[in-house]
């Protein structure tokens, strides 16, 4: 079959006949669906026309896929869809390396000197020091900093947000970016939107806990 733009301009042609004026669609994706599964795939030639080769006989839907109509990606490489991810987690790690590290250097500032002059003395290397004096002295620094950052990982929406183009937003997506844009940002599914909050709501309420739960310890 063939894939056009079945608009003649200035009016006039015959409505479902491809007009010698009309604009053939090359290189477009068109699916053959069957039931809720794609079961061939092609691409239209120059002319705008596909063939499906080995497609076994029976009713199939044909439907260009959304792909075909995305917003192509013309920025800088680093922010293309192969490296958006790498470059949103560099600038996560940059916005809160210097929470968790005045954190964990708060931590290590009140670990007991003395214990750790007393395993040296006892002839421990540095690095059974770290590992069993230290990081159990440190540990309840170290949850602290860990859930704080799980659950800031769960709901980060501004950095994608405003780092990853919207043609390429797909790629980098997490999940109350996807709220926001089947809700408000043409989606318009408001329905989905509050599923995906209540989700996201489900996913943090066990860090929440944790946190709760350290503090009443900690007054105790």
């Amino acid at each position: 079959s063939t894939v056009w733009v079945d608009f003649t301009q200035g009016g006039g042609g015959t409505p479902n006949q491809v007009d010698g004026t009309e604009k053939a669609l090359a290189g477009m994706t068109v699916e053959a669906v069957r039931g809720d599964s794609v079961a061939a795939t092609t691409t239209t030639e120059a002319d705008g026309t596909f063939r499906f080769a080995g497609l076994p006989q029976g009713d199939y839907l044909l439907r260009l896929p959304r792909s075909n109509f995305q917003e192509p990606f013309g920025g800088v490489s680093w922010l293309g869809p192969t490296l958006i991810t790498p470059a949103i987690i560099g600038a996560f790690i940059w916005v809160w390396a210097g929470f968790a590290m005045v954190l964990i250097a708060a931590g290590l500032a009140s670990v007991p000197r003395d214990a750790l002059e007393a395993a040296r003395i006892d002839g421990a290397t540095e690095w059974q020091v770290f590992r069993r004096i230290t990081v159990p002295l440190l540990s309840p620094v170290l949850l602290v900093v860990f859930v704080t950052m799980i659950i800031n990982t769960l709901k980060v929406f501004d950095l994608v947000f405003v780092i990853a183009p919207g043609s390429v937003q797909p790629q980098a997506n997490v999940i109350a970016l996807e709220m926001w844009r089947v809700s408000f940002g043409g989606g318009g599914n408001q329905g989905l939107g509050s599923a995906l909050a209540i989700f996201l709501l489900i996913l943090v309420l066990p860090f929440m806990i944790i946190n709760i739960r350290r503090f009443r310890r900690d007054n105790q």
